[in-house]
């Protein structure tokens, strides 16, 4: 069925206004970031620049590999002498979306901040896409939308950038569920091509959203359409496996490599637990938080309160109930595995069973990430909750202006009832300071040789890995391979040589821990030589020549061992 053109423009109109406010939105969330466009970032209460800044790092490697046609993906040049580094953290080579941006601008800051606001504005529209394929009216797609780019959670970890983007499960679950509804090869194709987005934006959320996707399509698809479709669905299947696995596939080869794995302890402390889930962040307007510390994971009371209406009236209408039913599987599955080791019955702890079977799951570490599946759930139940309200006012009042504008306002209140929380700024050092040592590095470092960056992290906290980012950050102007880094994992011989350094500082043995490695050269901050300047060191193996000095304090040493000299 053809619409006439006047339709077309209204709807044109109406999608025009829906992504200039979602943008709208987006800027009011890292406004300060954005006046400031160069010399800050994004950050958290902490205002440490150190997870911030390795994303930085990220995007500019995946921009650079995209250059050499990705060879060398996973071999990224930090922790020198360990291969596949790259795969010791989230890849996320969907950022290479704002590498124009990174292009036309020279800034990876400024690719940054562009991903983001990218992120932000696309969680709103993908919402409305999905609302308005379950036949929602505009209106209340439009209040989803918004809720979704102020998703509390996100926004509340606004400085881990790959939790940002939540557009590629809203994007999954549209396409699968319309593909379970009524298979065919393009709903295929989207399905497929939806699922590998969702794992190059974030392979932490990608595995939550299959974890509680499988089980929640197997219980509620409609099996008669599926069995006789199997042709698409081999296809969908397929294109989610080739896409999906070439990334999961070497990032599980590095991590069994390595033998990665988390301690219990650690992912107990990172799980949620249950009075969490109705515990309001500060900025709350709206009801009074839970006591208890830890995460605040409550999406708001107005938004459960919809949800739950959206749910009561999906279920008694027949064309919306499986959906309903699909949607609080969802929320009701993720909410639990929020809970991980904390979820118990009697004695036993369904979560480590869970993780032994499925791959991955042994390396997470921030398990009440479940949660922001959770809060996506009920974002959408409550926009059915909306359109419901608005139905039954119109019918009980008879004026439908008086029932829209009620149901307005109860929209613009589950919006603000959890505003974004105040934004703070980290600040970032200026690159192009650095250009005059990073060439030297570039042009003297052997070919096959590394360099060390001194200082090391005082310690293993996030806030002790500052300045290991800004090296890192470095590295982009002259590509040579660090024996320092930062990551989600960490080789064990790294921690070997960080700690000899930070107990007794350049001697003989951490130099031939250097030489060993393939260190080349040593670049140094010249803050750092207390307590003796490096000309003073009582080295009788090795010497440190000065080869390179400049203005901004780094200065350069070529590494020689005196015996091989002597020899």
């Amino acid at each position: 069925m053809r619409l006439p053109n006047s339709l077309k423009i209204n709807l044109i109109w109406q999608r025009i206004i829906s992504v200039t406010v979602f943008f709208a939105m987006a800027v009011a969330v890292i406004f300060p970031a954005l006046s400031q466009l160069h010399s800050t970032l994004p950050t958290g209460p902490s205002r440490v620049v150190t997870v911030p800044l390795f994303n930085v790092w990220t995007i500019g490697w995946n921009i650079d590999r995209m250059g050499h046609l990705f060879s060398g993906y996973w071999d990224a040049p930090i922790f020198f002498g360990n291969p596949g580094a790259f795969a010791f953290s989230e890849p996320q080579p969907a950022t290479l979306l704002v590498a124009p941006v990174y292009w036309a601008s020279g800034s990876l800051i400024v690719a940054y901040k562009a991903y983001l606001l990218l992120s932000l504005v696309l969680n709103g529209v993908f919402t409305v896409r999905l609302c308005r394929h379950l036949k929602i009216q505009r209106m209340w797609a439009f209040a989803a939308g918004a809720m979704m780019v102020w998703l509390p959670l996100g926004l509340r970890q606004i400085d881990v950038l790959q939790l940002i983007p939540v557009w590629g499960i809203l994007w999954t679950w549209d396409s699968g569920w319309r593909h379970c509804r009524q298979p065919t090869l393009r709903s295929g194709i989207s399905a497929g091509i939806a699922c590998g987005v969702s794992f190059g934006m974030s392979i932490h959320h990608g595995l939550f959203m299959i974890i509680v996707l499988v089980p929640c399509l197997l219980l509620t698809m409609a099996w008669r359409h599926m069995l006789t479709a199997w042709k698409t669905n081999v296809v969908a299947i397929s294109l989610s496996l080739l896409l999906v696995g070439s990334l999961a596939l070497p990032m599980r080869s590095v991590m069994k490599t390595y033998q990665f794995e988390r301690s219990q302890k650690l992912v107990t402390n990172l799980s949620a637990r249950p009075e969490q889930f109705f515990s309001l962040p500060k900025e709350a307007l709206i009801g009074h938080s839970v006591r208890g510390n830890g995460f605040r994971l409550s999406p708001g009371w107005i938004k459960l309160a919809l949800a739950c209406v959206g749910l009561v009236a999906g279920l008694c209408r027949r064309r919306k109930r499986r959906w309903v039913v699909f949607l609080s599987m969802i929320v009701t599955l993720s909410a639990l595995l929020a809970l991980g080791p904390n979820l118990k019955i009697g004695g036993w702890q369904p979560w480590w069973l869970i993780a032994k079977f499925v791959p991955g799951l042994q390396q997470t570490r921030n398990v009440f990430r479940f949660f922001y599946l959770t809060q996506m759930g009920i974002i959408l139940l409550s926009a059915m909750g909306l359109s419901e309200i608005w139905l039954r006012l119109r019918r009980a009042t008879g004026r439908p202006r008086i029932a829209t504008v009620l149901a307005i306002v109860a929209g613009v209140v589950c919006v603000f009832e959890l505003p974004p929380p105040r934004p703070l700024l980290a600040g970032v050092p200026n690159r192009n300071r650095h250009h005059e040592w990073a060439s030297y590095v570039k042009q003297h470092t052997a070919v096959g040789k590394g360099i060390a960056c001194l200082p090391f992290a005082s310690g293993r906290r996030v806030t002790d890995f500052a300045m290991t980012t800004r090296w890192m950050y470095y590295g982009t102007l002259h590509g040579v391979p660090l024996i320092n880094g930062y990551s989600g994992f960490f080789p064990k011989a790294y921690f070997s040589i960080q700690e000899s350094f930070n107990e007794t500082g350049l001697t003989d043995g951490l130099l031939e821990k250097f030489e060993s490695a393939g260190i080349d050269l040593i670049v140094i901050h010249r803050r750092f030589k207390a307590p003796k300047s490096v000309e003073e060191l009582p080295l009788r193996q090795f010497h440190l020549k000065l080869v390179f000095s400049d203005d901004v304090g780094i200065d350069v040493y070529q590494l020689r061992n005196s015996r091989n000299a002597a020899r």
